[in-house]
Protein backbone atom coordinates (compact mmCIF):
# COMPACT_ATOMS: atom_id res chain seq x y z
CA UNK A 1 0.00 0.00 0.00
CA UNK A 2 1.22 3.48 -0.64
CA UNK A 3 3.21 5.12 2.08
CA UNK A 4 1.18 8.02 3.38
CA UNK A 5 1.66 9.63 6.68
CA UNK A 6 -0.63 9.99 9.60
CA UNK A 7 -0.82 13.08 11.78
CA UNK A 8 -3.49 11.37 13.86
CA UNK A 9 -1.33 8.55 15.24
CA UNK A 10 -2.46 7.72 18.74
CA UNK A 11 0.84 6.24 19.86
CA UNK A 12 4.14 4.80 18.75
CA UNK A 13 5.29 1.24 19.19
CA UNK A 14 3.85 -2.17 18.48
CA UNK A 15 0.20 -2.81 17.78
CA UNK A 16 -1.62 -4.62 20.58
CA UNK A 17 -3.34 -7.43 18.73
CA UNK A 18 -5.12 -8.87 21.78
CA UNK A 19 -8.55 -7.84 20.48
CA UNK A 20 -7.83 -8.39 16.78
CA UNK A 21 -9.42 -11.85 16.54
CA UNK A 22 -12.90 -10.72 17.71
CA UNK A 23 -12.60 -7.61 15.56
CA UNK A 24 -11.61 -9.80 12.60
CA UNK A 25 -14.70 -11.98 13.09
CA UNK A 26 -16.92 -8.87 13.16
CA UNK A 27 -15.20 -7.50 10.04
CA UNK A 28 -15.69 -10.83 8.26
CA UNK A 29 -19.38 -10.88 9.14
CA UNK A 30 -19.96 -7.29 8.02
CA UNK A 31 -17.61 -6.91 5.05
CA UNK A 32 -17.08 -10.39 3.54
CA UNK A 33 -18.72 -10.95 0.18
CA UNK A 34 -18.17 -13.21 -2.83
CA UNK A 35 -19.46 -13.74 -6.32
CA UNK A 36 -18.35 -16.22 -8.99
CA UNK A 37 -15.16 -14.24 -9.77
CA UNK A 38 -13.98 -12.49 -6.61
CA UNK A 39 -14.26 -12.37 -2.85
CA UNK A 40 -13.47 -9.88 -0.12
CA UNK A 41 -12.29 -11.42 3.14
CA UNK A 42 -10.96 -10.14 6.45
CA UNK A 43 -7.52 -11.07 7.73
CA UNK A 44 -7.69 -13.42 10.71
CA UNK A 45 -4.82 -11.76 12.58
CA UNK A 46 -2.04 -9.22 12.23
CA UNK A 47 0.29 -11.89 10.84
CA UNK A 48 -2.08 -12.27 7.86
CA UNK A 49 -1.75 -8.54 7.15
CA UNK A 50 2.03 -8.58 7.41
CA UNK A 51 2.25 -11.72 5.26
CA UNK A 52 -0.02 -10.15 2.61
CA UNK A 53 2.08 -7.00 2.47
CA UNK A 54 5.32 -8.89 2.24
CA UNK A 55 4.03 -11.21 -0.47
CA UNK A 56 2.77 -8.26 -2.51
CA UNK A 57 5.78 -6.08 -1.59
CA UNK A 58 3.91 -3.06 -0.29
CA UNK A 59 4.01 -1.20 3.01
CA UNK A 60 1.28 -3.14 4.83
CA UNK A 61 4.01 -5.76 5.29
CA UNK A 62 6.63 -3.26 6.40
CA UNK A 63 6.93 -3.29 10.17
CA UNK A 64 7.54 0.46 10.39
CA UNK A 65 5.28 1.78 7.64
CA UNK A 66 2.53 -0.73 8.45
CA UNK A 67 2.13 0.79 11.91
CA UNK A 68 -0.11 3.53 10.51
CA UNK A 69 -2.60 0.89 9.33
CA UNK A 70 -2.67 -0.82 12.73
CA UNK A 71 -3.31 2.54 14.40
CA UNK A 72 -6.19 3.17 12.00
CA UNK A 73 -7.62 -0.30 12.64
CA UNK A 74 -7.40 0.24 16.38
CA UNK A 75 -9.22 3.58 16.07
CA UNK A 76 -11.73 2.00 13.64
CA UNK A 77 -10.83 4.68 11.09
CA UNK A 78 -10.09 2.12 8.39
CA UNK A 79 -9.55 -1.62 7.99
CA UNK A 80 -7.41 -3.87 5.86
CA UNK A 81 -9.32 -6.39 3.77
CA UNK A 82 -8.18 -8.81 1.08
CA UNK A 83 -9.59 -9.01 -2.43
CA UNK A 84 -9.11 -12.52 -3.86
CA UNK A 85 -9.92 -14.29 -7.09
CA UNK A 86 -12.60 -16.90 -6.41
CA UNK A 87 -10.52 -19.66 -8.00
CA UNK A 88 -7.47 -18.78 -5.82
CA UNK A 89 -8.90 -17.67 -2.43
CA UNK A 90 -5.64 -18.28 -0.57
CA UNK A 91 -3.43 -16.30 -2.95
CA UNK A 92 -2.89 -12.56 -2.41
CA UNK A 93 -4.39 -10.53 -5.22
CA UNK A 94 -5.20 -6.97 -4.08
CA UNK A 95 -5.01 -5.49 -0.60
CA UNK A 96 -7.77 -3.05 0.28
CA UNK A 97 -7.84 -0.28 2.84
CA UNK A 98 -11.50 0.44 3.52
CA UNK A 99 -13.39 2.89 5.71
CA UNK A 100 -16.24 1.73 7.97
CA UNK A 101 -18.88 2.47 5.27
CA UNK A 102 -17.07 0.45 2.58
CA UNK A 103 -15.32 3.38 0.96
CA UNK A 104 -12.15 1.96 -0.57
CA UNK A 105 -9.17 4.18 0.22
CA UNK A 106 -6.64 2.00 -1.56
CA UNK A 107 -6.56 -1.11 -3.73
CA UNK A 108 -3.04 -2.28 -4.48
CA UNK A 109 -1.36 -5.41 -5.77
CA UNK A 110 2.31 -6.29 -6.34
CA UNK A 111 4.68 -3.37 -5.71
CA UNK A 112 1.81 -0.90 -5.10
CA UNK A 113 0.56 -1.35 -8.62
CA UNK A 114 -2.80 -1.71 -10.26
CA UNK A 115 -3.04 -3.79 -13.40
CA UNK A 116 -5.62 -3.70 -16.20
CA UNK A 117 -7.65 -6.30 -14.29
CA UNK A 118 -8.48 -3.66 -11.69
CA UNK A 119 -11.32 -2.48 -13.96
CA UNK A 120 -13.15 -5.80 -13.65
CA UNK A 121 -12.30 -5.98 -9.94
CA UNK A 122 -13.65 -2.44 -9.49
CA UNK A 123 -17.00 -3.55 -10.94
CA UNK A 124 -17.05 -6.31 -8.31
CA UNK A 125 -16.13 -3.81 -5.57
CA UNK A 126 -19.06 -1.59 -6.59
CA UNK A 127 -21.40 -4.59 -6.17
CA UNK A 128 -19.72 -5.33 -2.83
CA UNK A 129 -20.33 -1.75 -1.68
CA UNK A 130 -24.06 -2.08 -2.46
CA UNK A 131 -24.31 -5.33 -0.51
CA UNK A 132 -22.50 -4.14 2.57
CA UNK A 133 -24.38 -0.83 2.65
CA UNK A 134 -27.38 -2.81 3.89
CA UNK A 135 -25.29 -4.34 6.69
CA UNK A 136 -24.06 -1.06 8.16
CA UNK A 137 -25.25 0.30 11.49
CA UNK A 138 -25.62 3.88 12.64
CA UNK A 139 -22.34 3.45 14.53
CA UNK A 140 -20.60 2.38 11.29
CA UNK A 141 -21.89 5.49 9.54
CA UNK A 142 -20.74 7.70 12.43
CA UNK A 143 -17.27 6.12 12.30
CA UNK A 144 -17.25 6.55 8.51
CA UNK A 145 -18.04 10.25 8.83
CA UNK A 146 -15.13 10.65 11.25
CA UNK A 147 -12.90 8.63 8.94
CA UNK A 148 -13.82 10.84 5.99
CA UNK A 149 -12.88 13.98 7.97
CA UNK A 150 -9.52 12.47 9.00
CA UNK A 151 -8.82 11.32 5.44
CA UNK A 152 -9.59 14.74 4.01
CA UNK A 153 -7.41 16.45 6.63
CA UNK A 154 -4.56 14.07 5.79
CA UNK A 155 -4.93 14.69 2.04
CA UNK A 156 -4.94 18.47 2.59
CA UNK A 157 -1.81 18.22 4.73
CA UNK A 158 -0.05 15.98 2.21
CA UNK A 159 -0.84 18.45 -0.60
CA UNK A 160 0.30 21.38 1.53
CA UNK A 161 3.55 19.57 2.37
CA UNK A 162 3.90 18.41 -1.25
CA UNK A 163 4.55 14.81 -0.20
CA UNK A 164 6.05 13.04 -3.21
CA UNK A 165 6.39 9.31 -3.80
CA UNK A 166 10.11 8.52 -4.04
CA UNK A 167 10.22 4.92 -5.26
CA UNK A 168 8.58 2.54 -7.68
CA UNK A 169 6.55 3.22 -10.77
CA UNK A 170 4.79 6.20 -9.12
CA UNK A 171 8.02 7.99 -8.18
CA UNK A 172 7.68 11.74 -8.60
CA UNK A 173 3.88 11.80 -8.22
CA UNK A 174 2.21 13.64 -5.37
CA UNK A 175 0.98 11.05 -2.89
CA UNK A 176 -2.31 12.86 -2.28
CA UNK A 177 -3.09 12.86 -6.02
CA UNK A 178 -2.43 9.11 -6.30
CA UNK A 179 -4.52 8.33 -3.23
CA UNK A 180 -7.35 10.57 -4.41
CA UNK A 181 -7.39 8.83 -7.80
CA UNK A 182 -7.58 5.45 -6.03
CA UNK A 183 -10.44 6.49 -3.73
CA UNK A 184 -13.75 4.68 -4.27
CA UNK A 185 -16.49 6.30 -2.19
CA UNK A 186 -19.38 4.00 -1.36
CA UNK A 187 -21.98 5.61 -3.63
CA UNK A 188 -24.77 3.71 -1.89
CA UNK A 189 -24.00 5.54 1.36
CA UNK A 190 -23.54 8.92 -0.34
CA UNK A 191 -26.91 8.52 -2.07
CA UNK A 192 -28.61 7.52 1.20
CA UNK A 193 -27.18 10.60 2.93
CA UNK A 194 -28.47 12.84 0.14
CA UNK A 195 -32.07 11.59 0.41
CA UNK A 196 -34.43 13.89 2.31
CA UNK A 197 -35.41 12.64 5.76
Amino acid sequence: MLRGYDNHSSRKGCYDASDFKPRSAAMQKKYAYADEDYLVIAPQNTFDIIKEGRMLHHCVGNDGAGERYYDRIERRESFIMFLRRAEEPEDPYYTLEIEPDGTVRQKRTLFDRQHEDIEQATEFLQKWQKVIAARLTGQDLKLAAQSRVLRNEEFIQMKKDRVVIHTGHLAGHLLADVLLADLMENKEIVQQQELPA
